[in-house]
């Protein structure tokens, strides 16, 4: 599940070229502040760091809560916390509120994922089931979503990855992180064209019907 009910845009995403060195997801709750619990858990840490020698101080407040298999995860820049250390908490339960606390310039929460050694970073986004890219997420949403000039197709609220997909009468691939592909594209050895731009009542990303000799159906 996501961290925010309603939307959730994401204003900076994990090591996207503009910012390699980010290890997290910039998100801002559009619908509600409350920063919710995406997993089953633990919480192991519920502070605030104020000394700036610990370079944890830029997180400001924040809640670290591990889940099952010891992954850490992170939420920081809070306004306030919700919960104590120790504490046992479930999806959906309220960790605290969104805030701009620490080295932040603008309310939001950042969102990082770390394995259980405490220094490898996992991709968040693929945690909370959302493409890598800048955009707005909304949980149990069907449809196309527009995110970094890229389209995703999702079900139930989830982008659907690596499958075809016919949504009203036309033919899509979904590529191995969820984006619409287009162009010259080679599938389980199959070669296929799909539009690069909506034209002449084709859209982008259809894939093109051609007859034997390769003119356009």
């Amino acid at each position: 599940m996501l961290i925010f009910r309603g939307r959730n845009r994401v204003t900076s995403g994990y090591r996207l070229p503009d910012r390699p060195g980010h290890n997290g997801l910039d998100v801002v709750g559009d619908d509600s502040h409350d920063v919710l619990c995406p997993v089953s858990g633990t919480v192991k840490s519920s502070t605030m760091i104020t000394n700036k020698n610990d370079s944890t101080w830029e997180w400001g407040n924040y809640v670290r809560v591990d889940d099952g298999e010891g992954n850490r995860l992170f939420f920081c820049h809070l306004d306030s916390r919700a919960v104590k250390v120790g504490q046992k908490v479930n999806p959906g339960d309220r960790l605290g509120v969104m805030g701009n606390t620490g080295y932040s310039f603008g309310a939001h929460t950042h969102f990082e994922v770390r394995k259980s050694d405490g220094r490898t970073t996992i991709d968040p986004a693929a945690y909370l089931g959302i493409p890598n890219a800048k955009g707005t997420y909304t949980e149990g949403k069907t449809g196309w979503v527009q995110a970094c000039k890229s389209w995703y197709w999702y079900e139930d609220g989830a982008p659907v990855m690596a499958s075809w997909r016919q949504i009203d009468g036309r033919w899509y691939y979904l590529g191995p992180d969820g984006r619409m592909v287009d162009d010259l594209q080679t599938i389980d050895g199959k070669e296929y064209f799909f539009f690069t731009e909506s034209a002449g009542g084709r859209l982008h990303g259809e894939m093109a019907q051609t007859d034997e000799t390769g003119a356009l159906v």
